[in-house]
């Protein structure tokens, strides 16, 4: 019985070190692969519905007219009624109010196929051309120093420059009745999804202008926009910060959707450009 005992005794010590050694001796187990957690989905309604059904009826009705007001950054305070003629892609433009800095000063301005005309005291080519020419592409020195803020003017009348393309990358912050001039609105609260609105923008300018804000730490930009009952714009608010401008903030309100609207181009000889740099004045940067 001792002997039957202590074989069985060996036998078991023997099994339980030929398991230990297995186990020291197999392939390592990789660890079980981290689960990543899912994306929380993002609760505020799309605005691709709304949008995609706004911008259809401003191209469908092709013309406004239109009271522009806010700040065009270190040009001062902006006043101004005018007209907006949408053309395909394009909008048209003209405008013919005043400015308010350290003094009030006349302020006419002309957009017709993306090329802009400026009429103030304060950016007169000469005595006899009271009309600056500015465009995008221009290499004098009134189309770099100015350009960025037509163009954003320019923008603020036409809500399809902020939002074509976009559509997906928009949701709806807040809806609300309201009214403007004394007319029953839907007051909407947007926010653009930079991230997003950076990978399917369509114009190349556009993804850039969204990648620099999701680089600079801007999850979302925002904007206000107001639709009367035919689900047209009734007033349209954008703040952004412009190259050589500053902060430009303008609310764009429209009236008679679908009104004939002369938008006419200053005359040839009366338009001028700035092809250098005036007296202590620094390049743009």
């Amino acid at each position: 019985m001792p002997r039957a005992r202590t074989r069985t005794a060996l036998l078991s010590a023997g099994l339980a070190l030929t398991a230990t050694l297995g186990a020291c001796t197999s392939e390592p187990q990789p660890p079980a692969a981290a689960t990543k957690p899912a994306a929380r989905p993002d609760p505020r309604p799309a605005a691709e519905p709304m949008l995609t059904d706004t911008l259809a009826k401003i191209n469908r009705t092709g013309t406004a007219h239109t009271t522009m007001t806010g700040s065009l950054g270190v040009v001062g305070q902006l006043t101004a009624d005018g007209a907006v003629r949408y053309r395909g892609p394009q909008a048209d433009l003209v405008l013919d109010g005043k400015t308010r800095n350290t003094r009030t000063e006349r302020l006419a301005v002309s957009i017709v196929d993306d090329v802009g005309y400026l009429n103030t005291p304060l950016a007169r080519p000469d005595a006899n051309k009271p009309w600056l020419r500015i465009s995008d592409d221009g290499a004098d020195f009134g189309s770099k120093l100015l350009s960025p803020a037509l163009d954003q003017l320019h923008e603020s009348v036409d809500p399809r420059a902020t939002f074509s393309g976009v559509e997906q990358a928009t949701r709806i912050q807040s809806s609300a009745p309201d009214t403007v001039d004394g007319r029953p609105t839907t007051r909407y609260e947007l926010r653009i999804l930079t991230d997003k609105a950076a990978e399917i923008a369509p114009d190349e300018e556009q993804r850039k202008r969204f990648q620099r804000a999701a680089a600079n730490g801007q999850r979302e930009l925002g904007y206000e926009l107001w639709l009367d009952e035919q689900g047209l714009p009734a007033k349209f608010a954008a703040t952004t910060e412009v190259a050589q401008a500053g902060e430009v903030s303008l609310t764009s309100t429209y009236r008679d959707w679908g009104a004939p609207v002369d938008i006419a181009l200053p005359p040839e000889h009366e338009v001028g450009v700035f092809e250098d740099l005036p007296p202590m004045a620094q390049p743009p940067r």
